[in-house]
């Protein structure tokens, strides 16, 4: 829809005189999401700067909660684009712009309107002071605009707003001490003086403050603070950061995470390496200090800081109590894997060298569990300096975390037997034959079959040895032929259908109670045919005839054969694997 389609002043004063306007703004006119320059939004402000419609009285709360969900945020939107063009007291701008944002509730788009609400302050040169007035006052809905208020009364009266700002740090209530905090740290410091007093202020008070949310505010100020500070000044501040961290909660790693994942460039790499140490202890419950400390981990992949990233990932896996699950930190496993250089090898030799099982499982199911195709993994291991002795002891880790990837696992023991010495090759390629290629025969093929034919690839011998013997085993396995006496019966074969068919069943309801496409879509089945037919009908047409072709999805594994007829016996080998510690 276009500025055509919308109502003219006569149709705006009517909504206004039968005091439908405030649902209008919320519905039909709120839809469109007109921007700025709209010739509609200019009338609505003209209409109401004439005094001849009260765009700001008819905002209330009963008016707000008549509009829920996508409504509300129509409206809003409007209100985004009306706010800088309309006039009025503060009182009344400020409770209608308190009053949006408890309408938007807990969605992080409730406070959009609030940076025109900044705006509009700045605006006029008196308003700042009469925003002030009212939070002196006690006025309950300008409480939480008091950073507005400072930063854009130092513009109108540098010495008032910043004494006012300072004396609120000092003595004001908890909501006015951080807010107090967060505008010192953004109005500008005009010399040394300045520079002085708020780092002597910000050390009283963070020891007046030992409260977590109190140093979570500390934290942010001290990282809007580095911005711009001279060099000088840059040592006092991060020692300030440093004292807030020591004794800080979760608020206060949150505050640290956000400034490492969004704000890195004025840290300092000795603060960076601290909020990094303190961030060890984050909660695994704390959703948002994660998701933040997993872009800032992210972030220093892509600087080429793995090591680091690894060392904290190990701290937060290897937790006793309410350890975090590798696969939360998302974006950082994918920083590792698409990584151009080295750091998915690194990763995985570091890992498999340590042995921990722990470190491993949650390597195999990040870094290549489901998502991700199985792929081969070619590493020089003679960047390592491996000791002879941990060759054959990483060809069995390798096989106790990557045992259901046999091509993963067979493309690592090829890249070890390429650097392998000559004294412990054969036992690296003892664990090839015994148990990969025992148990799979597919996909190893067709990866080890080329290496073996390649006569410039070390591996070559050795693979060819392995693939030899894997053949030779399974020539005697089939040498006896069909055995009907190790046939399942016809009624066992159909008890085994029936139980298959019922467990395939209860998977199907419950996927479909758990489906979202359940809820917004028709079941319909198909008893023959290759293809459903459908009829479709817009409004003013003929129904259309849709035919929608049927097609099959299928997918494929391995299954280790020991499996089958050994499965105590392979489970026992592979924990032996996982328990082996590192050779001395």
């Amino acid at each position: 829809m276009n500025d055509a389609h919308l109502p003219n002043r006569d149709a705006i004063l009517t909504k206004w005189g039968d005091g439908t306007l405030v649902d209008a703004l919320f519905a039909e006119y709120g839809r469109i999401w007109l921007d700025e320059e709209s010739p509609t939004i200019g009338l609505l402000a003209d209409l109401h700067n004439a005094g001849e419609i009260d765009l700001l009285s008819i905002i209330t709360t009963e008016a707000v909660e008549r509009h829920t969900g996508p409504n509300f945020f129509d409206g809003q939107h409007l209100y985004e684009r009306l706010i800088p063009r309309i006039t009025g007291s503060v009182r009344e701008m400020v409770r209608v712009v308190e009053t949006l944002r408890i309408g938007g509730g807990n969605d992080m788009a409730a406070g959009l309107h609030i940076d025109k609400f900044a705006k509009w302050c700045g605006d006029d040169p008196s308003r700042p002071a009469e925003l002030l007035a009212l939070i002196d006052e006690g006025f309950a809905e300008a409480n939480g605009y008091l950073i507005i208020a400072i930063k854009n009364g130092v513009a109108v009266d540098r010495t008032l707003f910043v004494d006012r700002a300072y004396g609120f740090l000092e003595s004001g209530t908890e909501r006015q001490r951080w807010d107090a905090l967060s505008a010192l740290g953004q109005i500008g410091m005009s010399d040394e003086a300045d520079w002085g007093r708020l780092l002597e202020a910000l050390e009283t008070a963070l020891a007046a403050n030992p409260d977590d949310t109190f140093r979570a505010y500390f934290v942010s100020s001290i990282g809007e603070r580095l911005k711009d500070a001279p060099a000088e000044r840059i040592d006092a501040l991060e020692t300030l950061a440093g004292l807030a961290l020591s004794k800080g909660g979760e608020h206060t790693l949150h505050s640290a995470s956000r400034l490492l994942a969004l704000y890195p460039e004025p840290l300092s790499a000795a603060l960076k390496a601290r909020m990094l140490e303190k961030l060890r202890e984050v909660d695994a419950e704390n959703k948002g200090a994660i998701d933040l400390l997993d872009i800032a981990l992210s972030k220093m992949v892509t600087a080429g800081q793995v090591v680091d990233v690894r060392q904290l990932a190990e701290a937060l896996i290897r937790r006793d109590e309410g350890a975090v699950k590798l696969g939360r930190l998302d974006s950082t496993v994918r920083a590792v894997v698409e990584n151009p250089n080295d750091a998915l090898p690194d990763w995985v030799v570091a890992w498999l060298r340590d042995g921990d099982h722990r470190l491993c499982a949650a390597m195999d199911r990040a870094m290549f569990g489901a998502g991700r195709d199985e792929r081969p993994l070619r590493v020089d291991f003679s960047r390592y300096g491996l000791r002879e002795a941990e060759y054959p002891y990483l060809a069995r880790k390798v096989v106790s975390s990557f045992f259901l990837k046999p091509v993963l696992m067979s493309s690592l023991l090829s890249s070890l037997l390429r650097t392998a010495p000559a004294e412990v090759s054969t036992e690296v390629e003892q664990v090839l034959v015994d148990p990969v290629l025992q148990n799979y025969a597919g996909s190893t093929r067709d990866l080890l079959i080329p290496i073996s034919e390649d006569a410039t690839d070390p591996a070559a011998p050795a693979i060819a040895r392995a693939i030899a013997a894997q053949d030779s085993y399974l020539e005697r396995l089939r040498a006896p032929g069909f055995v009907p006496e190790l046939c399942p019966s016809e009624r066992e074969r159909q008890l085994e259908w029936e139980r298959h068919t019922d467990s395939m069943s209860e998977a199907m309801r419950n996927a479909r109670r758990k489906s979202i496409f359940a809820q917004i879509a028709t079941e319909s089945v198909i008893l023959y045919g290759k293809r459903a037919v459908s009829w479709v009908q817009h409004a003013g047409d003929e129904p259309r005839r849709m035919e929608t072709e049927m097609g099959s999805i299928s997918t494929s594994f391995e299954v280790p054969r020991v499996d089958i007829v050994d499965p105590v016996g392979l489970q026992l080998m592979l924990l032996s694997f996982r328990a082996e510690a590192r050779p001395e």
